[in-house]
């Protein structure tokens, strides 16, 4: 076993020359990551691959090492990247693996708009993620970073990725040793008031249910108020308030707990939608019938008109009437475009006073427009762009 492990390491080294970097995506005082390539004996290319380099005296990275191992083992993980290459050279800690593709969720977020069903959407993989790690490892594997741009979404499905201050949970320790981590998603436990446990993990990720739910990084403000601001759902409030107690004791005591405790207050959420829904349900499809009667009417009264139009169009054209007769004709042709013109703009009046604000209401409006001025023979004008 030991000489497997000695051939890897001297393969891997021997590697080390033929990635190419394409990109170098972040760099910090104690590491560097990149995007890179991996030039074969034939001249093709493999990846493209994410590499890091964390410096080894930072005592940072640990984690990649136990993800690798247990790679190696035979586990496989749905929610953690694939370790191609994990090992200590003279300088760094090298780390080599999968390319995750997709979005990370502060893009998802600012594409789609923050809202309760995109969290319903989202936030349960998260959950899925976090207790994928705590509970595959013992002792859990305690991510420490978990924010937006540390979560990959995509079709295939959720990622968690960056674990480089990702921590053992240490039994008897009074604080970790390293401090790190992103102010606005970490407890107080990461900067020194005591050990991180998977309870810090439970706390980012309510960091990150109240930014699916309003774009937000949490402010002091919010939770002055108790989180409850807007875009924030009354079910929602105690879910948060819990996930996010300062004293780690009184906070969900797992991932999977908050999980719960999430789609609990979705359901009652929507639940709450619906009969809202109901209740405004009589009128609006009272508004909706007025709209289709004003429509009915403008329509009836215009295809009335062109009927009237063409009559007089006939008789005037088999008579063959003198001047005075064609004067008198187009004047009653003139009469017939003023009804015309009147009845649409009696349509307009009716609809725009029950319009009210609904999408629906002005599909509707449009289409008693579009109604009238097609019965009028105004068909040269161009199309509304939809």
């Amino acid at each position: 076993m030991e000489n497997d492990e000695l051939t890897q390491y001297l393969a891997a080294l021997e590697r080390e020359g033929r990635y190419r970097v394409d990109a170098t995506l972040k760099e910090a005082p104690h590491e560097v990551t990149q995007r890179v390539f991996l030039s074969c004996d034939n001249g093709c290319e493999q990846g493209p691959f994410i590499r890091k380099l964390i410096d080894r005296d930072s005592g940072m990275g640990h984690a990649y090492l136990r993800i690798f191992e247990a790679q190696q083992a035979g586990r496989h993980f749905a929610h953690v990247p694939e370790i191609r290459e994990c090992y200590y050279n003279e300088r760094c800690l090298v780390v080599v693996m999968q390319f995750v593709r997709g979005e990370t969720l502060q893009d998802v977020v600012y594409r789609r708009d923050p809202s309760l069903p995109l969290a319903r959407e989202v936030f349960p993989l998260a959950c899925d993620a976090v207790t994928e790690l705590h509970e595959s490892f013992d002792p859990p594997l305690i991510h420490r970073d978990l924010k937006p741009s540390n979560v990959m979404y995509s079709e295939e499905g959720l990622t968690i990725i960056d674990f480089g201050i990702a921590r053992e949970y240490k039994d008897g320790a009074e604080a970790d040793t390293v401090k790190f981590g992103t102010r606005a998603f970490a407890p107080p436990e990461q900067f020194g008031f005591g050990q991180t446990t998977v309870q810090s993990d439970v706390y980012a990720l309510g960091m990150l249910l109240y930014y699916c739910l309003t774009e937000k990084i949490p402010s002091k403000e919010a939770r002055d108020a108790g989180f409850m601001v807007e875009g924030v759902p009354e079910s929602m409030v105690p879910v948060l308030q819990r996930a996010t107690a300062l004293d780690a004791a009184q906070r969900f005591a797992s991932a999977s707990e908050l999980k719960s405790a999430f789609l609990d207050a979705a359901d009652t959420s929507n639940a709450s939608d619906h009969v809202q829904s109901a209740v405004a349900g009589p009128a609006a499809e009272s508004k909706q019938g007025r709209k289709r009667m004003a429509v009915v009417v403008s329509s009836v009264a215009a295809v009335a008109a062109v009927c009237a139009a063409m009559a007089v169009g006939v008789l005037a054209g088999t008579t063959g009437g003198d001047t005075a007769s064609q004067a008198a004709t187009q004047q009653s042709m003139s009469t017939v475009v003023s009804s015309i013109a009147s009845a649409s703009t009696a349509s307009q009046v009716g609809a725009e006073s029950t319009q009210g604000d609904s999408a629906n209401g002005q599909a509707t409006a449009s289409s008693a427009d579009t109604s009238v001025e097609t019965v009028s023979a105004q068909m040269t004008a161009p199309p509304r762009n939809g």
